[in-house]
């Protein structure tokens, strides 16, 4: 059977990406976000989806009781939890849509099967999962909870992400096995599953303390795309950014196992936005020179 999917804050994709990834069966049938950019690169990408740009929270309940989607996939906004943040939670304006959606689930007549929720680490600790996870059980949802990196997977990358995966109990009882999910990738967020706060917030670790092995990974230079000349120049770090920043950058060759998370200020930013490439040399021994140090591409 294809699943009907809704992809709510869909941004460029990447859940549509993984559902292909994954083998799963299913047809999106729409996407929405608030981005127009966003939207542009979604439709480039999946030009047979149609895309919606409006807040998720003007939309009206009929137009989720016509998607009758049964997979919900959402990254709602992920600015009220981050650790460099305000940690608002609730309190934070841009959290007022994914309230929205937790709200309008004991309103519909016909609920999704089931829900696929990623957000920052950090969104586990949230009176937001508290309202969350309230309601899945309220409203008939059974659900697990995980904290994942992709550096467990073998991806030189480091980027530590909290993912829900609920399920409705009216669903068949061999859809709610999961003896696929390999155990030795997957981080159960303690107290998961019980309603809050009877969950054991002290219990909470933080995640990326915890050992992984780092000969699983792959080496950065897997992941390389080979530039013609144009494009190396585009993507070098200028004299004029390694003089004032090269000393705060994080610095990687194509040898390592191991990248920062990139953000939204990648390239903007030195500080804390993501790792960047020394071609030739050791790292902290010969020195940053625009000939061979890089920024990341967009594809790799």
């Amino acid at each position: 059977m294809s699943l009907r999917v809704a992809e709510f804050y869909s941004g460029i994709g990447g859940m549509h990406f993984a559902l292909k990834e994954a083998g799963v069966e299913a047809q999106v049938v729409r996407a929405f976000d608030i981005n127009n950019v966003a939207n542009e690169v979604y439709s480039h990408n999946f030009a047979d989806v149609p895309v919606m740009q409006r807040s998720i929270d003007s939309l009206p309940m009929t137009l989720f009781e016509a998607l009758k989607a049964d997979l919900w996939t959402m990254s709602p906004p992920c600015q009220p939890y981050t650790r460099q943040g305000l940690q608002r939670g609730s309190d934070d304006l841009r959290a007022k849509s994914f309230l929205f959606i937790i709200d309008l689930l004991e309103k519909l007549q016909r609920k999704p099967m089931y829900l696929l929720m990623e957000n920052v680490a950090g969104f586990e600790k949230s009176d937001t999962r508290d309202i969350l996870l309230r309601q899945l059980v309220r409203v008939g949802y059974r659900f697990e909870e995980f904290l994942l990196n992709p550096l467990q997977l073998g991806y030189p990358n480091s980027r530590t992400r909290y993912y829900l995966l609920a399920k409705r109990d009216a669903c068949p009882r061999e859809c709610l096995e999961s003896e696929e999910f390999p155990p030795q990738f997957l981080y159960q967020v303690p107290g998961a599953g019980l309603i809050p706060p009877a969950a054991d917030k002290q219990g909470l670790v933080d995640f990326e303390k915890a050992a992984w092995n780092h000969d699983q990974v792959r080496p950065i230079k897997e992941f390389l795309e080979t530039l013609s000349d144009d494009d190396a120049v585009t993507y070098q770090l200028s004299q004029k950014i390694l003089d004032r920043h090269g000393y705060v950058h994080d610095v990687v060759t194509p040898e390592d196992r191991r990248t920062c998370c990139f953000t939204k200020g990648y390239t903007h930013y030195a500080e804390g936005t993501g790792s960047v490439l020394q071609t030739k040399g050791v790292v902290g021994q010969d020195p940053m020179t625009t000939e061979n140090t890089r920024y990341f591409t967009p594809r790799e």
